[in-house]
């Protein structure tokens, strides 16, 4: 079974019984779901593999309740609210005291029992500075005032909780590079002078050194005292002395970043990847000059090796791209004549890899032939085994990228990899959680290495405590501030950890809000609201972009605008139950279903764009960052600077990108306001909208019409079209469920509440009948103009305005709806109470 037929109505009955888009599933037994991989999924296999799902229970979303709340007050809000048969909707979850033996194994990995392990981020906190920006550098000193969390904890927690080689897939800007380059001045014995050229000599006469002994320092001991300084007063110092004595500066570093590697062509893309390591070969050619460096009898030769492969290349690099395709083993070359001089030299190294997924997901989006691209992913896998597998040199790795690639998949051999999660996504996290849940978080391990991304909720808490030294005001108005910033950047997982937030967000909207704050003298709440809600707005999602979703708009519309329109319900039922209301009070609708994501170990690699998978296209956007977790069974949108996101990617996908784009411009309640008047002339121009939907589709039914201009409906009335103008925030328009509708004799089309003229909700009602124009007869006007009056008097007719109980307004409206064709004709009543007659009026303005 197709999943949008399941949602748009389950077999025969269910299509006579809606005409909007209802959450109804198949929950059959079938195949252990953990076992799929994303080339055999289609959107008919998800379908089948929901028997192992238990329904997730509510829960409350990023702003459900109050930033001043006991215990974690920002990440709290992420306990779900479960019913009287499960845990208790107020009092906080019990922890159990004792150890948990390895008995525990044979607990039952349910939704429940992952909910007991995971808790608030509780690492030790520091921040230091008191000036927030958003772009701020590890390598920003302390002295410069700018505002610097203390992720020193990674160190520890990367040497304790990995063993050979780690991996670390998260969304841009949750703090990869910080971390590396933190790993990177921690453990390096090298000079790493790139990394500290932006800290200026005055920074260690401010830390008490005498500027004269400072400008005759030698280039090795300038490099250690700027290193000094800048874990001076970490917590990894002052928590750990030992351990930083033990590894400060002790272990040579191989740092490598894989970000360039791209090409137009399979050649360019070779001397791209030549490129990178000639770039670190001689980063550590220069260093052994800089320092002289005396040489080992045992790493004279490798020396020897290392400087003819690097001569080599450079003279094969100005070679054709097409004759570079023969060299294709030479970055092989360049990376083995680098690892045997530092570990003959230097000992066995540690090796940290940025942007390791890069080189992958181009290949798999350059337009080459397939020949070429399966002879690029064989120079990666190849590369790949001897960095991580066959690589007696290495101590440690960690690879730090945003897609997880399945590496011992693509046969690499690099089936040595720790992988560390956003989240526990199969049964084997969930239980390994379960065993180490009873130990609180002490800063080491693993909980350590995971805690040191992202923000937790204590470090954004000291954030804005330290920014009152710039505006003071913020203190007062505290809690309505982290109310702001919870609803808007809260929501991620990692690990074991929920409730974190977006490190660029949260740092920009508490720059943009001191700068407004700084702007005006008001204290007055209301003022200083607005001016709150003016600084929260989309940071993270200008910071890159959604191409790769936009690929799956245009080869999967449909499909797109189902699993959408499901993502944005979900969304919208748990702020409005956390708001301590509904969407419509009056609604019989039961809250959509979560949207379901068992496993997520798929080949992103191998996703063939030409099917569509809806569980390929979740993991894509849960690694990209524009889902979440709800628990391990489903995903859902974890705030409100992703939800704008998802409601232009759900516009386009409806509207068009032109007319999606344009709908951001409209005024509040442009739509509302023309119904009001009797007027269809924008309903008819959104209904004809989209993608060419409408002028591609010759064998569209009046079902297919109905459903398309609810989904615009839908669409347009989140951007506010739909809301009465005097409304500060954007209300989401009720569509009647069709069952409502059998109130008159058979059932119409489509229906919604939406406010009336009087700012009223509920009480506009509106109605409409399709009628089909023929493909034959779509120049033919008069006839257009006959099939909207015939729908126009089938309204009345049947009495289908029964449907709508209490509604004081409603506008009829006959659409003749087809191939690029439309026409509407439209009737507008009132009454003065929900029992007098309808009245026919010519406005209600």
């Amino acid at each position: 079974m197709d999943l949008s037929q399941t949602a748009d109505g389950a077999g025969a009955s269910a299509e006579k019984n809606h005409t909007t888009s209802s959450y109804v599933y198949d929950w059959s037994s079938s195949e252990d779901v953990a076992n799929w991989s994303l080339t055999s999924l289609s959107t008919n296999s998800i379908i089948s593999g929901l028997s192992m799902i238990t329904p997730s229970p509510e829960y409350t979303p990023n702003d459900a309740r109050s930033a001043d709340s006991s215990g974690d007050t920002l990440a709290a809000s992420y306990l779900p609210k479960y019913s009287s048969n499960h845990i208790c909707q107020e009092k906080p979850i019990a922890r159990p005291e004792k150890h948990i033996s390895l008995a525990s194994k044979s607990l039952p990995c349910t939704p429940e029992k992952l909910l007991e392990t995971l808790r608030p981020s509780g690492s030790p906190t520091r921040v230091s500075g008191t000036k927030v920006v958003s772009d701020v550098n590890f390598t920003d000193v302390d002295c410069a005032g700018l505002c610097k969390v203390d992720k020193s904890l990674v160190c520890k927690g990367f040497w304790e909780a990995i063993g050979k080689v780690g991996r670390i897939c998260l969304p841009r800007r949750s703090g990869k590079t910080y971390n590396l380059t933190q790993l990177l001045l921690f453990f390096s014995s090298s000079l790493e002078l790139s990394k500290l050229e932006n800290i200026p000599n005055s920074a260690l006469t401010s830390d008490g050194l005498d500027a004269q002994a400072v400008s005759e320092m030698d280039v090795a001991s300038l490099c250690r005292k700027k290193r000094e300084c800048l874990f001076k007063d970490s917590l990894l110092l002052i928590k750990y002395p030992g351990f930083f004595k033990e590894h400060f500066m002790k272990y040579p570093v191989l740092y490598i970043s894989l970000s360039e590697c791209k090409g137009a062509s399979f050649g360019t893309f070779i001397r791209a990847l030549c490129d990178t390591f000639a770039g670190a070969i001689k980063k550590w050619l220069v260093e052994i000059e800089l320092t002289d460096a005396k040489i080992s009898a045992r790493a004279k030769y490798p020396l020897n090796e290392l400087r003819s492969a690097l001569e080599l290349f450079q003279r094969c690099r100005s070679l054709p791209a097409s004759q570079m395709i023969d060299q294709s083993d030479l970055a092989q070359s360049l990376f083995q004549a680098l690892s045997t001089f530092i570990s003959q030299q230097f000992g066995q190294y540690l090796l940290l890899i940025d942007e390791y997924d890069i080189p992958f997901i181009s290949i798999h989006l350059a337009k080459w032939s397939e020949e070429d691209k399966q002879a690029a992913l064989d120079v990666m896998k190849t590369l790949f085994q001897k960095m991580l597998k066959d690589n007696d040199n290495l101590r440690k790795g960690l690879l730090f990228g945003v897609f997880e690639i399945p590496l011992t998949e693509m046969g690499s051999g690099a089936n040595n990899i720790k992988d560390i999660r956003m989240i526990p996504a199969e049964e084997s996290d969930i239980q390994g959680s379960i065993l180490t849940a009873a130990h609180p978080h002490s800063g080491c391990g693993m909980d350590a290495l995971t805690d040191s991304f992202w923000f937790n909720a204590h470090e954004v808490e000291q954030m804005l405590d330290n920014s009152t030294k710039w505006c003071a005001r913020i203190a007062k108005h505290k809690p309505l501030i982290l109310r702001t910033i919870k609803k808007w950047y809260n929501g991620y997982y990692i690990g074991r950890f929920r409730g974190k937030y977006n490190p660029w967000s949260v740092s920009s909207f508490i720059e943009a809000l001191c700068g407004l704050l700084s702007q005006t003298t008001s204290d007055k709440e209301a003022d200083i609201a607005a001016i709150t809600k003016s600084a929260a707005r989309a940071y993270w999602v200008t910071t890159g972009t959604t191409g790769l979703i936009e690929a799956q708009i245009d080869r999967h519309r449909s499909q797109f605008i189902h699993l959408a329109k499901r993502l944005l319900c979900d969304y919208e039922a748990t702020k409005s139950k956390a708001d301590g209301g509904s969407l419509d009070k009056t609604s019989l609708d039961p809250s959509p279903p979560p949207v379901p994501l068992m496993s997520t170990r798929l080949n992103l690699i191998n996703f063939d764009s030409e099917q569509f998978s809806e569980p390929g296209l979740l993991t894509l956007c849960l690694y990209a960052g524009y889902l979440t977790r709800r628990l391990s069974t489903s995903v859902c949108i974890p705030n409100h600077e992703v939800y704008q996101v998802w409601l232009q990617l759900f516009a386009r996908a409806v509207l068009g990108t032109e007319l999606a784009d344009n709908s951001t411009n409209n005024a509040r309640g442009a739509l509302l306001t023309e119904l009001w008047q009797n007027k269809t002339d924008l309903l008819c121009t959104l209904a004809t909208s989209s993608h060419g939907v409408l002028s591609n589709h010759n064998n569209y039914v009046e079902k297919d019409y109905a459903n398309h201009v609810a989904n615009t409906v839908m669409a347009v009335s989140r951007f506010g079209m739909l809301t009465h103008p005097k409304q500060r925030t954007v209300e989401v328009s009720h569509v009647v469920p069709t069952r409502e509708n059998h109130a008159g004799n058979g059932r119409c089309d489509y229906a919604m509440r939406l406010f009336s003229s009087k700012n009223q909700p509920n009480q506009f009602g509106v109605v409409i009948e399709f009628k089909l124009i023929e493909n034959s007869r779509r120049e033919d006007t008069a006839y257009h103009k006959e099939r909207a009056e015939e729908g126009l008097r089938q309204i009345g007719a049947n009495n289908y305005d029964a449907c709508l109980v209490g509604c004081l307004e409603r506008i009829d409206v006959g659409m003749a709806i087809g191939n690029s064709a439309v026409y509407a004709v439209s009737k507008l009543y009132k009454r003065p109470n929900a029992h007098a007659k309808w009245e026919e009026v010519e406005s209600l303005l």
